[in-house]
């Protein structure tokens, strides 16, 4: 039997030997786990990072992209190009302070300011903007060269606006300029509430925007400096150290950066470190204890056999336990694999539920449209059958005639639904003008049924042919009948009258209804971008707008008035043509 003292020096070697590759496999935990942190808390940080950078990147873009067309829609407007011919005349002045301020307060632009060619401003649309724009400015050259001008503009001591610039030709020639002017400062109020920097540099490397009041109009370089894929960024004048991710705005010409803090990365390394060596700390101590238990235990066997076979019977006890839990576990492990595959079953079926379901929902549109040709068909077909038997050739040719008409007729529909949907060619050319009427009102026909609306179609002669677009001017009837229902939605007998003819070299489409009629005092500003009187969130204010430019580009003109018996009357004004050119 070996000794006490050779036992005893046995475990004391099992005690050093634990200590030593406890100290070494430590080590290497304690690093491997820092770095392991280090790297998925610097990846989570640059996510997160990514994540407010595309954010803001599209709040920014898009916030500015709204105001991009606004400068050259105004520009283009006639009455806008005739009030820099005597901008000194009071009446003129008062026009061109009242189309500034009505397109500064709808868009909520910061200012709408017209200018001379010359630098001399005729209107600021809400005062704010009062200084003239140089006239060696890039923006003012891009406009007075038919360019639509773009960029930063400092006001006053703090106050930034991005300009966007538009010429406006009387003629030949750019005689001013239109300035959209928005407020750079309320758009860095998107930015107030994120807790990492963020800033604009421009293609000087000039901070125009930040969240960090003090870096505001400073040099890139004046604040930080470059250090690996780091870089270190003076605040208050205590250095800080961030990662910098940035991405390009090329509509811009912008860099935008955001910030992030390095130091949760080094209190990830800090923590997962120090518990990884505190659970190595542990294994040791919990090692050393069976290490101990063991001297111990051995020591008794000397002395107690009895003991050890009791400890025996002890530990076979724990491993018929461990066996049990261990087939108990097994089972809850099959169960819960069949618990996911019926999910997955059942989740699978949803997912074909929802296929069916949408697949009935587009089938409902067109069965209303196809439902009674259908029938009808039916009818006809099997009348013919009978007048074929009964040897009436007549009658049953006459009924196959009718099944003919209808399917003609479903193939028509298809048809105007097609066409409506197809895409506008920009150019355009002597077009017939009652079948454009014709498809526009087929296209509305079910909206015009769910209304109860009656159509009244006046045409004086059929072959009237106008310089127009077959798909553009099939819009402009479209948005104007829309519009006349939208505002007879409350009438008893709603009733559209559309009357064509030709007065002298021109053609006339007149659109009326028996509506509540437009007020006087804003009959004038009808056509202007964002105006609408309807409610919020049903409508741009863009549909006659964009109406109102498509028959400019006809070289024709779009007007409205009140009816003599109530209601309104759009009158659209084309030039006369002849057939010589295939329609657009």
């Amino acid at each position: 039997m070996t000794s006490g003292k050779a036992i005893t020096k046995k475990y004391w070697r099992l005690s050093v030997f634990n200590i030593v590759i406890s100290l070494i496999i430590g080590v290497g935990a304690i690093i491997f786990a820092a770095r392991i942190a280090a790297d998925a808390t610097q990846a989570d940080l640059r996510a997160k990072a990514n994540e407010t950078l595309a954010v803001q990147a599209e709040t920014l873009t898009g916030l500015l992209d709204k105001y991009r067309l606004l400068s050259v829609v105004l520009a283009n407007r006639d009455d806008v190009a005739n009030l820099l011919v005597n901008p000194r005349d009071k009446k003129i002045s008062l026009t061109a302070q009242k189309i500034t301020s009505r397109a500064a307060a709808a868009s909520g632009a910061l200012d709408v300011v017209l200018t001379r060619a010359s630098g001399e401003n005729i209107a600021s649309g809400l005062t704010i903007v009062t200084e003239p724009l140089e006239t060696d400015l890039p923006i003012m050259i891009a406009a007075l060269e038919g360019r639509l001008g773009r960029g930063v503009q400092v006001l006053g001591e703090s106050n930034r606006a991005y300009v966007f610039t538009s010429g406006v030709r009387l003629e030949e020639d750019y005689v001013g300029v239109l300035a959209v002017y928005v407020s750079l400062n309320e758009l860095e109020e998107n930015w107030s509430l994120s807790s990492m920097p963020i800033f604009a540099t421009d293609e000087r490397k000039i901070i125009v925007m930040s969240n960090k009041k003090e870096w505001r109009l400073r040099e890139f370089d004046f604040i930080s400096s470059s250090k690996d894929k780091q870089a270190y960024f003076e605040i208050e004048e205590e250095k800080k150290e961030y990662f910098d991710i940035s991405r390009k705005l090329p509509l811009l010409n912008w860099e935008l950066h955001v910030l992030v803090d390095i130091a949760p990365i080094k209190n990830a390394m800090y923590l997962w470190g120090g518990l990884t060596g505190f659970l190595i700390f542990l294994a040791a101590l919990g090692t050393q204890l069976l290490i101990n238990r063991a001297h111990y235990v051995t020591r008794r066997e000397r002395n107690d056999k009895a003991t050890a076979l009791r400890l025996e019977r002890i530990v076979r006890d724990r491993t018929g336990e461990l066996v049990k839990s261990n087939a108990s576990l097994a089972s809850e492990v099959d169960e819960r694999r069949q618990a996911e595959d019926q999910l997955r079953k059942t989740q699978n079926e949803l997912v074909q539920t929802g296929k069916l379901a949408a697949l009935g929902q587009m089938s409902t549109s067109l069965s209303h449209e196809y439902n009674q040709p259908l029938s009808a068909t039916k009818s006809y077909a099997d009348n013919a059958l009978k007048y074929l038997k009964l040897n009436r050739i007549d009658e049953a040719a006459q009924n196959i005639a009718r099944i003919s008409g209808l399917a003609d007729r479903m193939a028509e529909i298809s048809k105007h639904l097609r066409n409506f949907a197809r895409k506008p060619n920009s150019s355009f050319g002597s077009v017939l003008i009652y079948p454009i009427i014709d498809e526009a009102l087929e296209v509305l026909s079910a909206r015009i049924k769910a209304d109860a609306a009656v159509v009244e179609v006046n045409i004086e002669q059929e072959d009237i042919y106008a310089q127009a677009g077959h798909v553009r001017l099939q819009q402009v009837i479209v948005n104007l009948v829309v519009n006349a229902l939208d505002v007879m939605s409350e009438q008893v007998e709603p009733k559209i009258v559309i009357d064509l003819f030709q007065e002298g070299q021109k053609v006339i489409i007149r659109i009326s209804d028996n509506g509540i009629g437009i007020e006087e005092d804003i009959l004038e500003d009808i056509f202007d971008p964002f105006f609408t009187t309807k409610e919020v969130g049903k409508g741009l204010g863009l549909g006659l707008s964009i109406s109102f430019n498509i028959i400019k580009d006809f070289g024709g003109q779009l007007s409205v008035a009140n009816g003599e018996k109530g209601g309104a009357e759009f009158t659209i004004s084309l030039p006369l043509s002849k057939n010589t050119k295939k329609e657009q």
